[in-house]
């Protein structure tokens, strides 16, 4: 690896580490004015709150289906995170194995992508040890977390607890929102935490305490960690302030906390200058004009469509942002408007912005907490409207939002047909990983699936860069060399298919396991030996 990855593999993950701690201290001291809050709102709808969070954690753990839909980010995020817990390395594994329960890696890489979900990841694998499992509960959990956040900032935005409800309940019934919370993805978690840096943000403009502002600059600090368009939530934040607060400016502690902001965000500043020259997978520009009607089309008629987003929360939402008291809230609608646009406007003009883009429609997730809280602006406008006309409004609303909502039941427990040939080679990779025996190796494409079932693996491409190496494996590995045949074996690329082709072709083997799927194959082998010396 260059020696500037090699760097930030290290010190990315000590900074995230003092982040994170920092972070926490921060919200332990400001419990008081977090307490607060609750107070005002009071037990009614506390208790409300805490059961629409629990119905959205229970909703994405058990209606949406508990897969992987980015074919093979999942692995490398969730191998980032092995790697940090065990070795305290941001790296993805090519080679490493696995003697006495220990991973030993031997040949890295360092990722593309921001490494805070990969961090939070290690943490869970730090407490509970390394499991894909706990990744997909901590995205559940954080889905409640997330309902939670929506309804606090509502409710500082807008002083009114009907409103907040209705948003939250909003938040938790997105059905993209309930697929993609019960995946290894890392865009649930940068929902998250960019919300919770704008509750940080109106909790210091409510109070205007140091510790306040402590929390708020540790929050969006590490809410840049998750995507590279994450530190889009700083201009949000500032937007904010502008709005809100400008008098931060005159205080001197906000100079203190925005030298430490700077030392914190150093590791994204850095692996974004390190990762600069990425193509993302785009053959041509990654960002262009050219690319702005068809998405712009598409991420705007994903909101009407009615298919995979309730037409009943885009008509609330617009509702809202025209007609609910727009004199005595412009400023918070302009924030919300500007929130929106950033992280729905960002993807216009990517070469893989389109929702209908693979699955790119996860990208929607990070428009959703504003316009959920417009959503809960337009139940509240008709509310007002027509409280005193329609007895048991409230009732009604709800029971018309659930109806609603059981028409998309369906799509929400749809896997979808998607990268079935990769999904369907990451299902027979696990089931390989249980076959192999302790003490063995497989020569993989995918070295995560199996170092995530510990099992010790190399990157197929070493035997064709490294003839041999598979014999020096059979002398050192008694449990047996394994080879995967797998969704890179089977494609039209010559140089992948080539990298399973030439272990076959120069070893004898014994078929383990073989399945075929469609026009596919995916199989497990074991190497008996080498042809030339069988040969001869």
């Amino acid at each position: 690896m260059p020696k500037l990855h090699i760097f930030l593999s290290i010190y990315y993950v000590y900074l995230l580490e003092l982040n994170f701690f920092l972070m926490i201290v921060a919200f332990v001291l400001n419990r008081k004015y977090v307490r607060e809050i609750f107070t005002a709102i009071g037990r009614k709808y506390t208790l409300i709150l805490i059961l629409i969070a629990l119905f959205g954690v229970c909703a994405t753990a058990f209606v949406a289906p508990r897969i992987h839909r980015i074919y093979y980010d999942e692995d490398i995020y969730n191998n980032i995170g092995q790697s940090i817990a065990a070795c305290k390395r941001a790296v993805v594994c090519n080679e490493a194995y696995y003697e006495n329960n220990e991973l030993i890696i031997v040949g890295r890489e360092y990722n593309k992508q921001p490494i805070g979900f990969p961090f939070l990841t290690s943490i869970a694998f730090r407490l509970f040890d390394t499991n894909d499992s706990l990744v997909f509960i901590l995205n559940n959990f954080l889905y409640g977390f997330a309902a939670i956040v929506v309804f606090l900032i509502c409710y500082l935005l807008f002083k009114d607890v009907f409103t907040a409800s209705c948003a939250c309940l909003f938040y938790v019934l997105i059905p993209v929102n309930l697929q993609w919370f019960n995946t290894c993805a890392a865009e649930p978690s940068t929902t998250f935490f960019a919300g919770l840096a704008i509750l940080a943000s109106l909790i210091y403009i409510r109070n205007k305490k140091p510790v306040n502002l402590f929390f708020l600059i540790t929050a969006l600090a590490f809410s840049f960690n998750f995507r590279p368009e994450s530190f889009l939530i700083f201009f949000v934040v500032g937007l904010l302030f502008l709005l809100k607060d400008i008098g931060i400016l005159m205080r001197k502690e906000f100079y203190i906390y925005a030298a430490l902001l700077l030392i914190l965000s150093s590791g994204i500043i850095i692996h974004t200058h390190a990762m600069r020259g990425q193509s993302w997978g785009a053959t041509g520009s990654k960002f262009d004009l050219d690319y702005f009607y068809n998405n712009f089309k598409t991420n705007s008629l994903f909101y009407l469509d009615n298919k995979s987003f309730p037409l009943m929360f885009s008509i609330l939402a617009i509702a809202g942002l025209l007609f609910y008291k727009n004199r005595e809230c412009f400023r918070e609608k302009i924030v919300l408007l500007g929130w929106f646009t950033a992280f729905w406007g960002i993807f216009l003009f990517f070469y893989a912005g389109s929702y209908e883009f693979g699955q790119d429609v996860r990208f929607s997730l990070l428009s959703y907490v504003p316009f959920s809280i417009f959503g809960g602006l337009g139940a509240s406008f008709i509310k007002n409207l027509l409280e005193n006309k329609v007895k048991s409004f409230t009732l009604i609303l709800i029971l018309l939002v659930m109806f609603n909502f059981t028409w998309f039941l369906p799509f929400i427990r749809a896997e979808g047909d998607e990268a079935w040939e990769a999904r369907t080679g990451r299902k027979y990779a696990v089931e390989f990983a249980k076959l192999l025996p302790d003490n063995s190796i497989i020569f993989t494409h995918t070295p995560n699936i199996f170092l995530l079932n510990k099992r010790s693996a190399i990157q197929s491409s070493s035997e064709t860069y490294n003839p041999g190496i598979i014999k020096q494996h059979l002398e050192r590995f008694k449990g047996g060399v394994y080879v995967d045949f797998n969704y890179w074996s089977n494609v039209e690329d010559p140089e992948q298919r080539g990298l399973t082709e030439n272990i076959l072709n120069r070893y004898n083997y014994q078929m383990i396991k073989e399945y075929h799927w469609r026009n596919y194959k995916y199989g497990l082998y074991k190497i008996t030996g080498q042809k030339d010396a069988v040969e001869k």
